[in-house]
């Protein structure tokens, strides 16, 4: 394509993208960039329910309908930045050939189907990783410091010292070594805990920053049972779902802590309720589960032993503009012809 045509991005999330900054950070391109901000968001139910087709017609029809702005964003973009993609995108931006997600999940967007179709896609791995590595350690050291234990003790004005455990020395398992799994060991060796991950791209000998060892997929065992905390920060793909079912509960060390940052898919919820009732695990963190909202009748509420947070893991204060500023990098990339930076390839799907 020419460098004298105009390289057109629409951003329909987020609705408050600092257009002028990101203006100024593309001027400097060889191919001039049009920048449309064209709000469009659905509703979580459909959102959630985009994660397992066919989506019912009745929640399709939930689905906001574009106005004309829109509609001629959608007609003119060649890149697009989105939280939702309306299914049939395909007929409404023709001239479309690659979609940012807002996320790092992408089973809401169609992926399959916008690969078929020759679009690219990718994510947004890596804007909230500070923030959900900082979750998961706050996390952890409230089961450790029994910091629950801590407050009840003052309301009940009773004052009685409870046990609690030492960071320093205790291995954490890393299932997922990507952006938020580097975050999280980071974070974990400064603590000086040892620290094991795997990851799904490994060749024998390979090592990371941080990483006290580093493993293919086939070290899960090793980490289930070294691990006095594994922290799940792996993708939803047919692989990792049911990940950790009752054989790999019952593997884990007796009091070890599971936290699950990643997707509610990868756990087998009913097998992880059976272990904290037993008492086989000490704790379970979940900021996802299957179902989202999560049932009020689901056994986890009352697990004992879990710590559950409605998926807000990520600090909204700075995701949105670490979300831009990855998309601004990837219109770069784009328009010299180089790979997206979180491209989705068809085998990860």
């Amino acid at each position: 394509m020419s460098t004298g045509e105009p390289l057109v991005v629409c951003i329909n999330h987020p609705p408050d993208a600092d257009v002028s900054w990101l203006r100024a950070r593309l001027a400097g391109l060889e191919r001039p960039v049009e920048i449309l901000l064209a709000p469009y968001k659905e509703n979580l139910r459909l959102r959630i329910a985009r994660r397992t087709p066919p989506v019912p017609p009745e929640l399709l029809a939930t689905a906001p309908g574009p106005d004309a702005g829109l509609i001629d964003a959608w007609s003119r973009c060649e890149a697009l930045m989105a939280l939702d993609v309306p299914h049939d995108i395909g007929e409404r931006a023709p001239r479309l050939r690659w979609v940012q997600g807002f996320g790092a999940g992408i089973e809401h967007l169609g992926a399959a189907a916008l690969l078929e179709r020759g679009i690219e896609v990718a994510t947004a791995a890596g804007a909230g990783a500070g923030s959900i590595a900082e979750f998961v350690m706050g996390r952890l050291l409230e089961v450790w410091k029994q910091t629950r234990a801590v407050e009840a003790m003052q309301r009940e004005r009773r004052f009685t010292r409870p046990a609690s455990r030492t960071l320093e020395g205790a291995t954490l398992g890393i299932v997922g070594l990507g952006a938020i799994g580097s975050a999280v060991a980071r974070r974990a060796a400064a603590f000086g805990m040892r620290v094991l991950a795997t990851r799904r791209r490994w060749v024998a000998g390979q090592t990371a920053p941080d990483v006290d060892e580093l493993l293919g997929p086939d070290g899960l065992p090793r980490l289930l049972a070294e691990s006095d905390a594994l922290v799940l920060c792996a993708p939803d793909t047919p692989q990792t779902r049911d990940l950790i079912d009752g054989d790999a509960l019952a593997a884990m060390r007796p009091g070890a802590v599971l936290v699950n940052v990643a997707r509610g898919t990868l756990v087998d919820e009913d097998a992880l309720a059976g272990a904290l009732e037993t008492r086989a695990l000490g704790a379970a963190i979940l900021d996802v589960t299957r179902v989202e909202p999560l049932p009020a009748d689901s056994p986890l509420w009352d697990a004992p032993g879990l710590y559950l947070s409605p998926h807000c893991a990520v600090a909204p204060d700075s995701y949105a503009r670490r979300a831009v500023e990855l998309f601004a990098e990837n219109v770069e990339r784009w328009a010299r012809g180089e790979p997206l930076r979180n491209r989705v390839e068809p085998d990860a799907l």
